[in-house]
């Protein structure tokens, strides 16, 4: 066989039904049947339609091809991609073969939108939808025995957020100086303030007036002079 050029280290294809043998063997847990001990019995029907993708690496020491993954899916009349079942190998979803082989079959369909379903308690399959581009949740619904979360997406939502991410990242914001403090307010005397006499001076008594010299006014009658003897 010749080997393939450094960039065909992988290759994704239509499947015929000559590859049922190779994917039942190759791959473990899938999309439809996530559980430890399932298995999908046979991928012929699917390959029969036409509707089943595959992916294979190339190995350069053996100089052979190996499978390395499957997607099965069914455009509808509307333009929308219904992913009926997807797979790799091993016992755990492998995120990035996933998300190629999404990234290809997307671009070479442009579905007006696409859905998927996956069972809730399927984890690791909700962590692969949850981050591709343009995916998002829509809702859930049962189906004995089981509750399946249904996941949409959207051709414009997958750019917006290819966008944002491609962006780069902000810089931080310079530390601003404070702002001025504004001036002190000019001291008044309020109402409660004691002030001297009448012409802003102190009290006689007080600190800022000398005390009169002279006799002490007198009482009530005004009179100047000593208080008379008391008659008896």
């Amino acid at each position: 066989m010749q080997e393939p050029p450094p960039q065909l280290a992988y290759r994704l294809r239509t499947a015929t039904s000559d590859d049922d043998a190779a994917l039942r063997a190759a791959i473990g847990v899938t999309l439809a049947h996530p559980g430890a001990d399932a298995r999908r019995a046979s991928y012929r029907g699917a390959a029969g339609t036409g509707d089943l993708l595959v992916l294979e690496r190339y190995d350069r020491q053996e100089r052979v091809w190996h499978v390395g993954g499957f997607l099965e899916f069914r455009l509808r009349v509307d333009d929308t991609l219904s992913i009926r079942d997807a797979g790799t190998t091993g016992d755990t979803p492998n995120v990035g073969v996933l998300r190629y082989m999404l990234d290809e079959l997307f671009s070479s369909t442009k579905p007006a939108a696409a859905q998927v379903k996956i069972r809730r308690d399927a984890i690791p399959w909700q962590d692969v939808f949850r981050n591709v581009a343009g995916f998002y949740l829509e809702g859930e619904e049962y189906r004995r025995p089981h509750y399946w979360t249904i996941w949409r997406w959207d051709p414009a939502r997958a750019r917006a957020e290819r966008a944002a991410a491609a962006a780069p990242p902000r810089p931080p914001r310079a530390p601003q100086p404070p702002p001025p403090r504004p001036p002190a307010p000019a001291r008044s005397d309020g109402p409660g303030s004691r002030r001297g006499g009448p012409e802003g001076g102190g009290r006689p008594n007080g600190p800022a007036g000398r005390r009169p010299d002279g006799p002490r006014p007198g009482g009530p009658f005004g009179s100047g002079g000593p208080r008379p003897p008391r008659s008896t």
